[in-house]
């Protein structure tokens, strides 16, 4: 066997212990995901959320946009949007199906601008809980790809 085999072993066992000693939490839950290309979402759609650039815990699932949370904590949710001139979202963040946040991003006065909304939440939850973004009020939301961003971390 090699030394950098017998390494990532005795890595991985120390790994192991920690987590049995210092429990789940002492790891980091924190994500942050971005759309792909221009998205056209229907009102009531969960916004998917596919390239993602962190997902330390694995509680943000790419293919349904969700976070479930792994644990029982305060966390911080953040998100942003860019709507094509002329477009618009209302981006609500939606915990196990009650809106908690949301944003305005309406661009259809705006001639050839493109307009941005963000916002940022602090909530307690519960392990499972389901966390997500939808559009909560337009008729569709137009937005624009890596401007598009979703992120959260467990802060305790």
């Amino acid at each position: 066997m090699s030394k950098k085999f017998i390494k990532k072993q005795l890595t991985a066992l120390a790994d192991s212990v920690n987590m049995i000693i210092e429990g789940p939490n002492s790891f980091p839950v924190a994500f942050h995901a971005e759309m792909g290309p221009r998205k056209t979402i229907d009102r009531g759609q969960t916004w998917i959320y596919d390239k993602v650039i962190t997902n330390e815990g694995n509680g943000y699932n790419s293919a349904t946009g969700k976070f479930i949370a792994p644990a029982k904590g305060l966390y911080l949710f953040a998100w942003s949007s860019l709507s094509d001139p002329g477009k618009q979202s209302h981006a609500g963040l939606i915990v196990n199906g009650k809106m908690m946040g949301r944003q305005s991003l309406n661009n259809i006065h705006g001639g050839s601008k493109w307009i941005t909304a963000g916002n940022t939440i602090i909530l307690v939850l519960q392990k499972g809980d389901n966390v997500y973004i939808k559009d909560v009020h337009g008729r569709v939301a137009e937005l624009n790809g890596p401007w598009t961003t979703f992120s959260g971390v467990q802060l305790g």
